[in-house]
């Protein structure tokens, strides 16, 4: 009987885990791409405030 109940909670603690982990994933908001006409990431605070990072450039497929 001891086996099944500590399964159970480790099955238990693992779930509730994983539920957690999921609630912090979904809460992060990713940085805004593309503002203000820009083709990267805009740094909104910190001492860097206001600085692009990652320029992205798409190259033209010569036909």
């Amino acid at each position: 009987m001891n086996r099944f109940s500590r399964l159970l909670g480790e099955f238990s603690r693992r779930k509730s885990e994983a539920n957690l982990q999921s609630k912090l994933n979904k809460s992060v908001e990713a940085p805004e791409a593309n503002a203000n006409g820009t083709s990267g990431y805009l740094i909104k605070e910190g001492k860097n405030a206001g600085k692009v990072l990652k320029h992205l450039k798409t190259e033209k497929n010569k036909l």
